[in-house]
């Protein structure tokens, strides 16, 4: 393939996902298909909640175009193209007509199973040149896990117009370079055709939204996130590998395990929707909608830049590289909570202050 594709498949994916969104809103509109409002819901009004098929159809096209034009891979593209499937109906049928959530879980961890099957597991980690951490019958449980949570923290994150969507993007652009740079040009077709359907899509997500991604699509995202930069398995095992799209997606990761835990801590199911995610605490301490997507676009594109910084450096000094960053992500959710207990003060001495005398 030559590198005008990419530019075929970047505006492929695009027009597919673009065009795809109006007729997407009728439908939904007309069979009365709408996002639930709810008290963690920051949106009124009725808005599709399937756009999730777009970003889908505009991925699947490019990806179509790239197997006929003789898209040369190392792993069975069956498989691949079966577990995609479900992972996207896993969501897109919740978005119809709800499924539980551990019935959910299931469906994915069974995406894991068959992307392990399909040649894309992880076998082992080389930490230093000579220290490599072979997983053997548990890397298809690594795998499992692998795929499933990111699956979980892009749907945990799309709480807000823009902002999955815009992050995946963000991360997407940089695990294309990174692609291009280590001569993984599969990982980069794959990378330029996530971006064009998110794009196609953010058209209409972007605030005030016209249409939600949903469960499908964001189990969609975190699919492809996760399974892209399993290709690079093929080329190297190195921990860098898995360093990056960790990097990449550091704040919805964060954010999953913290929200985790307070449900846990707290007595909740740990899937149980709540408004402790990090968007819901920003716009809490006085962030507007677009002021939130602001700050997490530039952290991401600075965790972007770090995660290509660290394609050149030795595995020890990237490892110790990404715990700087989990630390300084670890400082913000930290002043975050410490913001929101001050609020919390003031409006309890306000309404102290403001409390009839008896």
């Amino acid at each position: 393939m030559m590198p005008y594709d990419l530019l075929i498949i970047l505006l492929l994916s695009f027009v597919v996902s673009a065009v795809s969104m109006p007729l997407i809103i009728k439908f939904s509109d007309k069979n009365g298909f709408h996002d639930y409002i709810d008290d963690r819901k920051v949106h009124s009004g009725k808005i599709s909640r399937l756009g999730g098929l777009g970003i889908f159809l505009g991925f699947g096209s490019a990806f179509i175009y790239l197997l006929i034009f003789d898209f040369a891979v190392q792993f069975n593209v069956v498989l691949f193209i079966i577990a995609m499937v479900v992972a996207f109906l896993t969501g897109f049928l919740d978005d119809l007509f709800h499924i539980r959530a551990w019935h959910k879980l299931i469906l994915q961890l069974l995406c894991g199973l068959v992307v392990a099957y399909a040649g894309l597991r992880i076998q082992k980690i080389t930490i230093l040149e000579d220290v490599t951490i072979y997983f053997g019958i548990f890397s298809y449980v690594a795998t499992m896990l692998w795929v499933s949570g990111f699956m979980n923290a892009i749907n945990m994150l799309d709480g807000l117009d823009g902002l999955a969507s815009g992050i995946v993007m963000i991360a997407s652009i940089s695990l294309g370079i990174i692609g291009w740079l280590e001569g993984t040009l599969v990982v980069t077709y794959l990378a330029i055709a996530l971006i064009g359907a998110i794009v196609g899509f953010l058209i209409f997500n972007f605030p005030p939204a016209k249409i939600f991604m949903g469960d499908g699509g964001a189990y969609f995202l975190g699919f492809i996130y996760a399974v892209v930069p399993l290709i690079g398995i093929k080329k190297t095992a190195s921990i860098i590998i898995f360093l990056i799209p960790l990097v990449l997606l550091l704040v919805p990761l964060v954010d999953m395990v913290t929200v985790m835990k307070k449900r846990f801590s707290g007595g909740y199911h740990v899937f149980l929707a709540d408004r402790s995610h990090i968007h819901h605490r920003l716009l809490h301490i006085g962030f507007t909608n677009k002021g939130i997507l602001l700050v997490l676009y530039l952290y991401s594109i600075v965790l972007g830049a770090f995660a290509i910084l660290m394609i050149h450096l030795r595995p020890f000094h990237s490892f110790i590289l990404m715990v700087l960053l989990i630390c300084l992500t670890l400082l913000a959710f930290y002043t975050i909570s410490v913001a929101e207990q001050e609020i919390e003060r003031l409006e309890k001495n306000s309404e102290k202050n403001n409390s009839p005398e008896k």
